[in-house]
């Protein structure tokens, strides 16, 4: 008997729930910050896959700068050099890489979104705009840590001064940066690149996440655009 009685209510609850959305009840703003997250997540998952896909270990998917800069070593002597210092950048870089999705969901976690409704009203990669604004500096300086741990010690950081003060002397766009702060950068601006445009995708089918909290507060606030 008491079985079927919380079976019962369980039913009218989710029941009531439903109705609810059908009423177009507004959401919480627990629940649109929590949708925003969610999409955020969903968004940085399918970049880091993306991106993973498109370097998987190839030193011709770093930063062209770089090029730029370690062309300065030939010059110098040491052109025997680049390609194994672009090698061992590229494996630090696609170690980081891996590790970036939790660097990003946890700064997911930390953002907080003091007007999450104008958030999801705002423009297709809104959310994206106030997590990068908001920890832009700090995701770039655990990426930065990550990458600095990975390239301790090998040639690519000792002789990226060398490379860097040679590549100063004939360009106007100064490096002033350790190795890891500018593969970071680069990395980072990339990452939010991305999440961006995958946010643009999942606003325009929210609904394939398969989220109830998510197809609540867009289908409330997409009626009100």
């Amino acid at each position: 008997m008491k079985n079927v009685f919380l079976f019962t209510l369980t039913t009218l609850v989710l029941a009531s729930c439903a109705t609810l959305n059908k009423l177009g009840i507004k959401p919480s703003a627990i629940e649109t910050a929590l949708a925003l997250k969610q999409v955020l997540n969903s968004s940085t998952f399918q970049t880091i896959k993306t991106l993973k896909g498109l370097s998987d270990g190839d030193s011709d998917m770093l930063p062209k700068e770089l090029n730029s800069v370690l062309a300065g070593l030939g010059a110098l002597g040491y052109g025997d050099d680049v390609e194994k210092i672009k090698k061992q950048i590229s494996n630090a870089s696609g170690i980081a890489l891996t590790e970036s999705e939790g660097i990003i969901s946890d700064a997911i976690k930390e953002i907080s979104f003091k007007d999450a409704a104008s958030i999801v009203l705002g423009g297709e990669d809104a959310a994206t705009g106030v997590l990068k604004n908001a920890m832009y500096s700090t995701v770039k300086k655990r990426y930065s840590e990550r990458l600095g741990q990975s390239l301790e010690g090998q040639e690519a950081t000792q002789y990226w001064p060398i490379a860097s003060k040679a590549y100063n002397m004939f360009s106007s766009n100064k490096v002033d940066t350790t190795l890891p702060d500018f593969l970071a950068e680069r990395a980072v601006d990339a990452l939010f690149v991305g999440i961006g445009k995958n946010e643009k995708a999942v606003r325009a089918d929210y609904k394939s996440l398969g989220s109830q909290v998510v197809t609540k507060v867009f289908d409330y606030y997409g009626d009100k655009k």
